[in-house]
């Protein structure tokens, strides 16, 4: 396989073996996740007529594992948008969430960490689902001696609608309102140089004109150079 190429997801021995709750997507995921990628058509008979930009709010009785996972509302913005977006991404995400960044602090003897809403919740038990693939960790900047602002680019298969997308996780909310977006999506037999690197550069293009370039490469996951893909964006600040 091409090194420039998009890892094959993996296959059907990687079903688990327990009895599965769900095949693939719950109901409302189904609508969540045909709504973004824009595969209507696909949306099975009974998720047709719910509303994918819905969001049940965090103390409603909702068990993600029971019913899938669903748009959550944000302290930090009302972005229905963002809503479908950070919950395709944490349904692309849910095989490895203990692994994306976290933001903690403590208090009072009492450790708070960013996550902490997510990681209290139970996952949905799928019959089958795929590992998401590193493409890029950074860190934006250090606001700090030991105060760094990560971001972890991810390529994640979405069995049934056989599509990838491209999700960002960061450890702060305050970045984007989530802590986890889906940014977009690859054809299939997508490469790296190519679909890849216009999904995440047009990431970066969102807000190039106020900001900086991000500082330090932290895993350059399979991505071969992405100091190159870096210095192809016009920032509005430049470096020191």
């Amino acid at each position: 396989m091409s090194k420039n190429r998009i890892p094959e997801p993996n296959q059907p021995q990687d079903r688990l073996k327990e009895f599965p709750v769900v095949e693939t997507f719950h109901l409302r995921e189904h609508a969540i996740l045909a709504e973004y990628l824009g595969q209507k058509q696909k949306i099975p008979k009974e998720a047709r007529n719910l509303d994918p930009y819905e969001i049940i709010p965090l103390e409603e009785n909702h068990d993600d594992a029971e019913n899938g996972i669903v748009c959550r509302p944000s302290s930090q913005t009302d972005d229905v948008d963002k809503a479908l977006r950070n919950a395709v991404a944490r349904i692309a995400l849910a095989p490895m969430r203990l692994s994306l960044p976290r933001w903690a602090s403590v208090s009072e003897g009492e450790v708070y960490h960013t996550r902490q809403n997510d990681l209290d919740s139970k996952l949905p038990q799928r019959g089958f689902r795929s590992q998401p693939v590193l493409a890029l960790s950074l860190n934006w900047a250090n606001s700090g001696p030991g105060f760094s602002w990560p971001l972890d680019y991810y390529v994640a298969w979405l069995p049934f609608y056989e599509e990838y997308v491209v999700t960002v996780s960061y450890d702060d909310p305050i970045v984007e309102g989530y802590l986890d977006l889906a940014i977009g999506t690859l054809p299939e037999k997508a490469k790296v140089e190519v679909h890849l690197k216009e999904v995440i550069q047009g990431h970066w293009w969102e807000n190039s004109d106020s900001m900086h370039g991000w500082q330090e490469c932290w895993n350059k996951g399979i991505v071969g150079d992405p100091w190159a893909w870096r210095n192809e964006i016009s920032w509005g600040i430049p470096d020191s």
